[in-house]
């Protein structure tokens, strides 16, 4: 009974597609996405190489950005860089002023390598 419901089923659901128009296609068309004639991939490009900063620029930004952080406000950090490394020197109060400074000579330091030689502060 149930085998002869399935095919009754089937033969309805196939007179029925039948009946049913053709489909149109849509009334617009889409553009092409590269212009007449141009066959190819347009050409990968590339960003720019880095610009080096220069080592009185170097010394700048770093100076800049440790005097302007305002986590390293109340800190004596120097800067002296050389076209070979950054030395950092001076006193902070605690041990993240430090990795702080660090981590702001390394975004300009470039190749150069970082000297520490700041010193934290000891608390009583």
């Amino acid at each position: 009974m149930s085998r002869t419901l399935g095919i009754l089923l089937m033969l309805v659901g196939s007179v029925l597609a039948q009946q049913l128009p053709p489909s149109k296609p849509p009334p617009y068309t889409t553009p092409p996405t590269f212009p007449e004639g141009q066959q190819r991939m347009p050409p990968d490009t590339k960003a720019p190489p880095p610009q080096e900063l220069s080592t009185a620029q170097v010394g700048q930004h770093i100076q800049e950005k440790l005097r302007t952080e305002p986590a390293l406000s109340n800190t004596d950090v120097r800067v002296k860089v050389d076209d070979s490394s950054v030395i950092l020197s001076g006193i902070v109060d605690t041990n993240r002023q430090h990795d702080l400074a660090l981590r702001i000579a390394k975004s300009y330091a470039g190749e150069r390598q970082i000297v520490d030689k700041i010193q934290i502060r000891q608390q009583s």
